[in-house]
């Protein structure tokens, strides 16, 4: 065949090409290559977004397993509102997993991405408020996620479960959910083995377990179905990695055994599951039962005790003026502001003890959303309470029946809703911000019907409330009280007709006269002195006080409620303000004794002859009662708060919520974010530059080459450049172009480590230094992106050792380190850029791998 004129070559040769080259390929120096287009890249993501058969089966598990996780928030939130938030979580995990590890980026973007989406998405998922036309998230919607994140676990755990959604709670499925996917059907990517996506699920089991409630979700579903899933996706990993034998046969007859299996084990585990040791309802542990939440109701002042303040002649003025217009009540309902269950000898308080009816052990008042979980007997009725100008101000929060749900209007709706507690025993709320004037609340209530008088029998329950008080001094009234009555309801009767009877009524009156001398106060010493006279005189307060004691005197659990009866118009004026008593029935239930049942007419005045014997009694100076109402319950003086140390302490500089608005966004959500990406980012790259250093000065030399080699390589690769794994140093210095410094390095690994003589920690030294030079040409020729996702690629911290080349440098005989060994050209030749695999140190071949 005849040469081309000019040049020299025969038609259609490929110069510098070896034997079996193609003739025909063109040559690579010289040619400018075609840059695809846009429709063809678009092509190419989309072939990469498409899951094959076992990204599908493991997307379908990832799924199956998150959602079955989250099922254990049913008995944590109300209704179904939160399942948009937990599915919209787990779509949006699954789907930033997958474009992830589609495209084999590094791990942190897929930590951006869940960041990302949990910010842009969880507006309308899950805070749903202060959206621009609901959608678009504003700055509001970042601080409300950002808050659910940090103070939202603490928050879901003290409060009264199932809540209501307060604060964006449903923010917590969506997160939880989010993370969950993403982390499972990564692992589940990027992982071969079979068993390496079992802990990811199981963990947030575990999580949402411990955030919920005594009361078990779903058995079913959360145990034999979780389990059968991870089985069953387990098992499908594991045949995914074994070669089919007899061409397949048998495979249907093993699926069905195993699916057999599964069965009856899922049918006896669900069987004898419940009569195991420790699943019993008691023996289950969750995160509410172990945390008190913080609240102290004994820092308030008992409202008993300023009782006077709602009578006239006093200088509150509180007597005709309106404190209260209600709404949906019916005329005669009893408006409770406070059920006080405990008595110290001082006062009758509200308690922290929880009865039975609490969802927590230990914990008596707890935060609640607009709805409550609250069980009881009664018409369902709706009110709205609204606090007219110069009208009520207190902590206490007047209810009515069993409370349901609670749901403020105004301006500081919002404040208010979210440092509501509530008693569910007592029906008792406080809002340590103090309601008042302008404020507005729907309150939801199962109304008992309000008896129209004593009922004639009545089995009661027995115990006290009044442990550790002396009360003796009353078994003589009591004796002379209660006369023959028979049963303990009967006794009861017996004291209540007495003191409406035979008592008296006065608020003490003005400084002028001489009723002056019945001093406010519930004490042991006042009480004595009530019940002391010839005639009871007094007023809500004290015969309040005195028939509850009685009754437990009597054995029967009784508690003082403070509150107002509803007039027909509903505006509640300081003149409806009452106190009356409340016994526990042999069923659990509170029945009311109204104050017109003890307490006498108002009009009904204390003689003159017992008025002049107080007043000898007393003496001629008496001081004016305290103007700070005692505390309300069972702690000391040195511990109990009065009402002058209820102002919240002074604001410190460090403390975030004296700072102005645009302070906290620009460090809370700009600063902290960047401060903790850069320790993130310091943290991977100092781990690795430790982990280079310890490689560099341990173990034996012929180690510290091949570390060097395995290093360079892993560096490589977070530049993005394909090394194989399997293969020799010379092959992956040709993988990495065939640069004759990679070459150059290559050889010089091989003759170090199986060369016939051990190198020195010089060498070592100096061969981590060429190393070095190498990884900085590598980074000097990658663009920023390059460089900063190499700098954060944490698969370097991972790596394993490269082939246990110390044990390779090991296997030298003295015989072959001494001269006049075996030569190069011999039987065992060694030669360092030998790759043939029948040498005799072909055990050590395993270090020439990175």
């Amino acid at each position: 065949m005849s040469a081309s004129p000019g040049n020299g070559r025969t038609p259609g040769s490929n110069p510098g090409s070896g034997p079996g080259a193609d003739p025909i390929a063109p040559p690579r120096e010289g040619l400018v290559q075609a840059q695809p287009t846009l429709r063809e890249r678009a092509g190419r993501g989309a072939a990469r977004l498409r899951p094959g058969r076992g990204d599908g089966v493991d997307l379908a598990f990832s799924a199956a397993l998150v959602a079955v996780a989250l099922v254990g928030f049913r008995t944590s939130f109300f209704g179904w509102t939160w399942v948009v938030a937990a599915a919209g979580g787990l779509v949006l995990g699954l789907l930033v997993a997958h474009v992830v590890t589609s495209f084999r980026l590094p791990a942190v973007v897929t930590l951006l991405g869940v960041a990302a989406a949990y910010f842009l998405f969880g507006g309308p998922l899950a805070v749903r408020g202060d959206l621009v036309a609901g959608v678009i998230p504003t700055g509001r919607t970042f601080a409300d996620l950002a808050n659910a994140l940090v103070h939202g676990w603490k928050r879901l755990v003290t409060m009264l479960p199932p809540v209501d959604a307060i604060g964006a709670l449903h923010a917590l499925p969506l997160a939880l959910g989010l993370v969950g996917a993403a982390v499972t059907y990564t692992v589940a990517r990027r992982w071969r083995s079979p068993y390496a996506v079992v802990p990811a699920p199981l963990a947030l089991l575990a999580l949402v377990i411990g955030l919920g409630t005594l009361e078990p979700a779903s058995l079913l579903v959360q145990g034999v179905v979780f389990a059968l899933l991870a089985i069953g996706w387990m098992v499908l990993r594991a045949s995914r990695t074994r070669a089919p034998l007899q061409n397949g046969a048998g495979r249907g007859a093993r699926a069905g055994l195993a699916t057999g299996l599964l069965a009856v084990a899922a049918v006896a585990g669900y069987a004898a599951g419940p009569h195991l040791p420790g699943a019993q309802a008691d023996a289950r542990l969750v995160a509410r039962s172990a945390v008190s939440p913080p609240f102290d109701v004994a820092q308030f002042p008992s409202p008993l005790a300023g009782f006077r303040r709602y009578t006239e002649p006093n200088v509150a003025q509180l007597w005709n003026r309106d404190l209260l217009r209600v709404q949906g009540l019916p005329e005669g309902t009893p408006l409770r502001f406070a059920t006080l269950d405990a008595y110290d000898g001082s006062v009758w308080g509200a308690s922290n003890r929880a009865n039975n009816g609490s969802q927590v052990p230990g914990a008596a008042f707890q935060q609640v959303g607009s709805r409550v979980a609250a069980a009881g007997e009664g018409k369902p009725v709706t009110a709205t309470v609204t606090v007219p100008q110069d009208g009520y101000r207190d902590v206490w929060l007047p209810t009515a029946g069993t409370v349901t749900g609670v749901s403020f209007q105004g301006r500081r709706a919002e404040q208010l809703a979210s440092r509501l507690w509530l008693n569910v025993d007592t029906s008792t709320a406080v809002v340590p911000d103090r309601v008042g004037p302008g404020d507005s609340y729907t309150l939801s209530a199962l109304l008992p019907q309000t008896p129209s008088g004593l009922p004639k029998s009545l089995a009661l329950d027995s115990g006290s409330l009044t442990e550790g008080a002396d009360l003796g001094f009353l078994d003589s009234k009591v004796d002379a009280w209660t006369g023959d009555a028979g049963d303990p309801w009967a006794q009861l009767v017996a004291v209540a007709r007495t003191m409406s009877s035979d008592g008296a009524y006065t608020d003490g009156g003005t400084k002028n006269i001489v009723e002056r001398n019945y001093l406010p106060g519930h004490n042991l010493g006042r009480i004595a002195r009530f019940v002391g006279t010839t005639q009871l005189a007094g007023n809500d307060e004290q015969y309040a006080a005195t028939l509850a004691l009685v009754a437990n005197r009597l054995n029967i659990p009784a508690r003082v409620v403070m509150g107002a009866i509803t007039p027909a118009d509903g505006v509640v004026q300081g003149k409806d303000v009452h106190a009356w008593v409340e016994v526990r029935d042999a069923k659990g239930a509170w029945v009311p004794v109204l104050p017109k049942e003890f307490v006498p007419d108002r009009n009904k005045k204390p003689n003159q002859l017992q008025t002049r014997t107080e007043e000898k009694k007393v003496g001629a100076v008496v001081p004016p009662p305290a103007g700070v109402n005692p505390p309300s319950v069972l702690q000391g003086p040195d511990q109990a708060q009065n009402a002058t140390n209820l102002k919240k302490p002074p604001k410190k500089l460090l403390d975030p919520s004296s700072w102005p608005w645009w302070l906290r966004v620009l460090v809370l959500y700009v600063l902290l974010p960047v401060l903790a990406l850069l320790a993130v980012y310091g943290a991977i790259r100092g781990l690795k530059a430790w982990r280079r250093r310890r490689h560099a000065t341990r173990g034996p030399a012929a180690a510290r080459i091949a570390w060097a080699w395995a290093d360079l390589m892993a560096t490589a690769r977070s530049y993005g450049h394909a090394v194989p794994r399997r293969a020799t140093r010379l092959e992956q210095a040709e993988a990495l172009g065939g640069r004759a410094d990679t070459h150059a390095l290559a050889t010089a690994a091989n003759a170090h480590v199986f060369g016939p003589d051990e190198p020195g920690a010089e060498e070592a030294h100096a061969y981590w230094q060429l190393t070095g030079s190498a990884r900085r040409d590598l980074r000097s020729g990658a663009d920023v992106w390059r460089r900063l996702r190499a700098d954060v690629d944490v698969r370097p911290l991972f790596a394993r050792a490269p082939g246990h080349a110390s044990r390779g440098a090991s296997t030298r005989s003295p015989k072959d380190s001494r001269p006049g060994g075996p030569t190069p050209n011999g039987p065992t030749s060694t030669s360092p850029t030998s790759t043939s695999p029948t040498r005799r140190l072909r055990p050590t071949r395993r270090a020439t791998a990175s």
